[in-house]
C-alpha cells in the first residue's frame, strides 16, 4: 500500500512488468505533439544564366502534371497556411454541385424567384425618401406629429409609400431589369436608374393635372413616358392579346390614362420573359419526348393505335406557336419600326449614360 502515498521505487515500477509488445503499442497510441505547418515559401527568382536550349514548355506541362496535392487551397478554406489541405483535396464547390444536379425547371423557378428578389430590392431603394418619410410619421416628430401619426395611421405616408413601390417595380419590369444573365452590374444600375427618372416624370405630369384642375386650365397633353418626343399611344393602339391581358391584375382600360403605356410595356416584358423561360423548357423535353414516342410506339405495337396512345398521349407541341407575335406587338404600339425591338429599353438609357459620364 505503500505505492500510492510513500516513497516511488524505481525497482517496484509496474510499468517494468508489462511486455515489451505492449509497451510498444501504448507508445504509439500516445497523442502526437501539435506542429504547425510551415507557410508556403515565396519562389525563388530564376536563375539568369537559363540554359539556351531550355524551352518554356517544358515547365508548363510540369505544372499541369502537378498532383492533387500540390493544388492550391480554396478560397473557402480558412487555414491557407497548408492546414487540412487533405480534407480540401477532394472539394467541390457548392454552385458547381447545382449546377450539375439541378433540372432546367429548377433552374427556371431559382431564376424567376431571383429576379423578383432584385426587383423588390430595387424599388425599395429606389423608394428610399418615401420609406423614411413612412417611418418619420411613426416614430419620429414631436407630440403632435406623434399623435396625428397614430390617430390616421399615417395615412398619406403609407400610401405614398405603397404607391412608389408599385410604380417602381412595373418601371423596372418594363425596363427589362434582371432578365439578360450576360449584363453587367453596371448596366442593370442604369436600367435602375432609369426607372426612378421615369417614375419622377410621372410624378410630375400628375403634379401638373392637379394644378391644372385647381385652376380649371386645360389638362397638359400627354406624352409617352418612354420617349417624351412622342405622343402617347392610345388605348386602340395598346390592344393587347386576350391570353395576356387575363394574366393582368386588371384590364388595362381601368387603369389611368398616364399609367397604361407602363403597364402594356410591363406586360409584353413579361410574356416576352416567359417566353424565354417555356423555350429553355420545351429544349429539355425534347429528349423526354423521344423516350415517350418510343414508349407510345411499342405500346402501339403490342395493343394497337388507340389504346396505344390514351395510355401515352402525344407530346406537347412547341410553344413558340402563337396566333401573336411580342416583336410585333411593340412595333405597332410605339411605331418603333426602325428601331430594333429586341432591347426595348436600349436608346431609352442614353440620358442616365450622358449624365454619369458628365
Amino acid at each position: 500500500m505503500g505505492w500510492f502515498w510513500g516513497g516511488r521505487n524505481a525497482q517496484n515500477d509496474p510499468a517494468k512488468a508489462l511486455d515489451d509488445d505492449l509497451k510498444q503499442f501504448l507508445k504509439e497510441q500516445q497523442p502526437r505533439p501539435y506542429v504547425p505547418a510551415e507557410a508556403p515559401a515565396e519562389p525563388s527568382e530564376p536563375p539568369q544564366n537559363l540554359a539556351p536550349n531550355s524551352k518554356p514548355s517544358e515547365q508548363t506541362v510540369a505544372d499541369a502534371a502537378q498532383p492533387p496535392e500540390d493544388k492550391p487551397l480554396p478560397k473557402e478554406s480558412l487555414f491557407q497556411d497548408g492546414r487540412y489541405k487533405h480534407i480540401w483535396k477532394t472539394y467541390i464547390p457548392q454552385d458547381e454541385i447545382i449546377a450539375a444536379t439541378s433540372t432546367p425547371v429548377e433552374r427556371v423557378l431559382s431564376a424567376r424567384k431571383n429576379r423578383n428578389q432584385s426587383i423588390h430590392k430595387a424599388a425599395l431603394e429606389n423608394c428610399a425618401f418615401e420609406e423614411e418619410m413612412q417611418q418619420i410619421c411613426l416614430k419620429g416628430g414631436n407630440v403632435t406629429d406623434r399623435i396625428r401619426g397614430r390617430m390616421t395611421m399615417c395615412h398619406e405616408e403609407t400610401k405614398a409609400f405603397n404607391r412608389c413601390y408599385t410604380l417602381q417595380a412595373k418601371f423596372l419590369q418594363a425596363l427589362g431589369y434582371m432578365t439578360n444573365a450576360g449584363s453587367s452590374a453596371e448596366d442593370e444600375e442604369k436600367i435602375q436608374m432609369h426607372a426612378d427618372k421615369l417614375y419622377h416624370r410621372m410624378m410630375d405630369y400628375e403634379a401638373q393635372v392637379d394644378e391644372a384642375k385647381r385652376n380649371n386650365q386645360p389638362i397638359p397633353p400627354l406624352s409617352s413616358l418612354f420617349n417624351p418626343n412622342r405622343p402617347a399611344p392610345t388605348l386602340e393602339q395598346m390592344a393587347l392579346p386576350r391570353a395576356m391581358e387575363d394574366k393582368m391584375k386588371k384590364p388595362l382600360h381601368e387603369y389611368p390614362p398616364h399609367e397604361r403605356e407602363l403597364a402594356a410595356r410591363a406586360a409584353l416584358q413579361e410574356a416576352k420573359l416567359t417566353d424565354l423561360y417555356a423555350e429553355d423548357l420545351f429544349k429539355y423535353s425534347v429528349t423526354m419526348n423521344e423516350d415517350r414516342k418510343n414508349r407510345q410506339v411499342f405500346l402501339t405495337r403490342v395493343f394497337g393505335e388507340t389504346i396505344g396512345k390514351f395510355l401515352i398521349p402525344d407530346p406537347p407541341k412547341d410553344p413558340n406557336i402563337k396566333p401573336y407575335s411580342i416583336e410585333q406587338l411593340e412595333r405597332e404600339i410605339w411605331k418603333e419600326e426602325d428601331r430594333p425591338s429586341s432591347l426595348p429599353h436600349a436608346q431609352k438609357l442614353e440620358p442616365v449614360e450622358t449624365k454619369s459620364s458628365g
